[in-house]
């Protein structure tokens, strides 16, 4: 039996929480050949989805968990366990808290793109990797819907879900963030 070789793309913390609030995680993995890594800062962080808001526009929290990605194989911990990662972890957590720090220290060593919507995060991995390639969530949510083929009203379950569930608000300069926006549009929730 030949094993397939899977696309290697290390997740932050922000952009785990969105996949999982998608509720779709482990499709959206498998559909796009990805295995992903976190790091054992990552991986030990407490994780709560939101509630949608309930007719008082109160919101809650729930508990959530990467067991099904974990499960499924598309999800591993990967340690900072060679010299070159730890040197570049330091040098990371010099300019952003510790969880992001290791997650871009193991997508540049590794020479594997990096999954985050945070702007700062962004900007520390280029500065320190140049040539660092940076995957969003909605590129990852867009591509899996494409090869999947969701309809319209599948798509639009999925960017409330992530909208309500994650919390998510597309970055500023997502190229993808309008298409993000007019698919809340269509369910009625204005841009947040």
């Amino acid at each position: 039996m030949t094993r397939v070789t899977l696309r290697r793309l290390v997740i932050d913390s922000c952009c785990t929480l969105n996949l999982l609030a998608t509720r779709r995680e482990v499709e959206i993995a498998q559909s796009l050949g990805v295995l992903l890594l976190d790091t054992e800062k990552v991986s030990r962080e407490p994780m709560f989805l939101s509630t949608p808001p309930d007719k008082d526009g109160i919101r809650g929290k729930e508990n959530t968990s990467t067991i099904r990605l974990r499960t499924a194989g598309c999800l591993e911990t990967h340690a900072l366990d060679s010299d070159a990662l730890i040197d570049a972890f330091v040098a990371c957590a010099e300019r952003i808290k510790d969880t992001d720090a290791s997650c871009i220290a193991l997508a540049g060593v590794l020479q594997i793109p990096l999954m985050t919507d945070d702007r700062k995060e962004r900007k520390v991995a280029t500065d320190i990797f140049p040539g660092i390639e940076l995957v969003s969530t909605l590129d990852l949510v867009h591509d899996a819907a494409s090869m999947l083929g969701w309809s319209k009203d599948e798509l639009t379950r999925v960017a409330v879900d992530l909208r309500w569930r994650g919390n998510f608000a597309p970055p500023k300069r997502d190229p993808r963030g309008d298409w993000y926006l007019t698919l809340l549009a269509g369910a009625g929730i204005s841009a947040p």
